[in-house]
């Protein structure tokens, strides 16, 4: 759970994502990073880790990107299966179930939302990024909300974008890996508090940049296999 200024919606979706862990997963682990956040989010989320055996304190000293911040919380990870969950409420833990009923024949499973209502904005910025993402990169990632992914294959795929566009990296390169991707449909709710920072001009502006690093980065990947 990366996390940048959400102390108003931290508590109650981690309360949530808490509960999904008692009634439906064992031993697991709540990892929550918290993104070089300005306002209260750091102290609480230490106050969560100190209150809760399961939950893991994690702290960027500046503000890195959902994807550096991600970056972080998988390295600390240690259970079999890694998923993501943002700390604004917008995905309840819960469905997650869906997730768990095709992960056995899966080593990602990926997510495609049944219900979300796009701004005109949102939604061209999305097209946006999905056709250059399949022109530069030569990839479709068929993909829009959380996602599972096997811990082993996760450190095998090496995924290092520190924006958004991680979610997007993880599924390109397992699909071009040739490994077993499947979706799953799944709800987006409204926020809990707050206002989203994926689309702000500094993070589209990253996104794009390191769409363009990560072609560079997998051509010269795919020249190393070839020597």
């Amino acid at each position: 759970m990366a996390a940048y200024n959400e102390q108003d919606a931290l508590p109650a979706c981690v309360d949530r994502t808490l509960a999904f862990l008692r009634d439906h997963v064992d031993d697991g682990e709540l990892i929550i990073v918290d993104d070089g956040s300005s306002d209260g989010t750091p102290a609480l989320i230490d106050r969560l880790a100190d209150a809760h055996p399961c939950v893991v304190a994690l702290h960027l000293e500046q503000n890195s990107g959902m994807g550096a911040a991600l970056l972080r919380g998988f390295a600390s990870a240690r259970k079999t299966w890694v998923t993501i969950m943002p700390a604004d409420g917008q995905i309840d833990a819960f469905d997650l179930l869906a997730f768990f009923a095709v992960a056995e024949d899966a080593d990602l499973v990926t997510s495609l939302y049944r219900n979300r209502q796009y701004s005109v904005r949102r939604w061209v910025l999305s097209l946006g990024l999905r056709a250059l993402t399949a022109g530069i990169v030569g990839t479709r990632a068929r993909t829009e909300g959380i996602y599972l992914v096997r811990r082993a294959v996760l450190a095998e795929l090496n995924p290092r974008s520190h924006s958004f566009l991680l979610n997007l990296e993880i599924p390109i390169r397992a699909k071009r890996g040739g490994y077993r991707v499947r979706t799953v449909y799944m709800n987006v709710h409204a926020r809990l508090a707050g206002v989203s920072k994926a689309t702000s001009a500094r993070r589209i502006k990253q996104t794009f940049v390191e769409l363009f690093a990560l072609r560079l980065q997998m051509e010269r990947e795919r020249l190393g296999r070839r020597r």
